[in-house]
């Protein structure tokens, strides 16, 4: 990773990034939801904690034992663990997965919010809705190489990325608004920083 040509080592990326795992049971630790979302934090702030707690409608679980949520809550303790981080690149891989439709919205928000605040997101993800909702940038990604790249911000990019998913299911001009198969694209989802300059840049490719 590089930032207006510098490179940051392993040590510093550990530092400067925070990853919320397709498989959220790999990052979840201790033995309760507010402290999971506390040992995220360079310093430990228990009201800010349950402010992002509440955000996530995570707050009734503040004591529950992360292991004994639902998928879905448990996914979004990870992506409240990542803002409480504060961290200036957030990787979020597969965010909506196990989220029904009000949920994956709310994480789009919360995705939003997150550039807004001068932060860097880079998503990884097979759904289309979720795209359109809160990315600005396309890296599309196959093999490990990047296939093409192209911005949102203007209709074209918009019916572009519609046309790619609509050509890789094989159903015409319709398109479907959920991921399956393993012929999905392997898309990285660049958001820039909205604030400030020198955007930090990564990739990431899809499994």
């Amino acid at each position: 990773m590089q930032e207006q040509g510098r490179i940051y080592s392993r040590k510093e990326r550990l530092k400067l990034c925070y990853m919320v795992m397709q498989d959220v049971n790999h990052q979840l630790f201790t033995e309760s939801v507010l402290d999971e979302i506390c040992l995220s934090m360079r310093t430990e702030d228990r009201a800010k904690a349950e402010a992002v707690l509440a955000e996530m409608d995570l707050l009734p679980y503040r004591e529950r034992h992360p292991m004994g949520l639902s998928g879905g809550q448990k996914q979004r303790v990870a992506v409240a663990s990542a803002i409480a981080s504060e961290r200036p690149l957030i990787v979020f891989d597969e965010p909506t997965s196990g989220l029904d439709l009000f949920h994956m919205r709310q994480v789009a928000e919360v995705v939003n919010r997150i550039t807004e605040q001068g932060r860097t997101a880079v998503v990884v993800t097979h759904d289309p809705e979720f795209i359109l909702r809160c990315c600005k940038f396309v890296i599309h990604m196959e093999h490990g190489k990047i296939q093409e790249s192209y911005s949102l911000c203007e209709p074209e990019g918009r019916e572009r990325l519609l046309r790619f998913f609509s050509e890789r299911d094989g159903i015409g001009g319709k398109m479907k608004l959920h991921a399956s198969g393993e012929d999905y694209l392997e898309a990285v989802l660049v958001l820039q920083k909205e604030k400030g300059h020198g955007a930090l840049r990564g990739c990431v490719q899809a499994p």
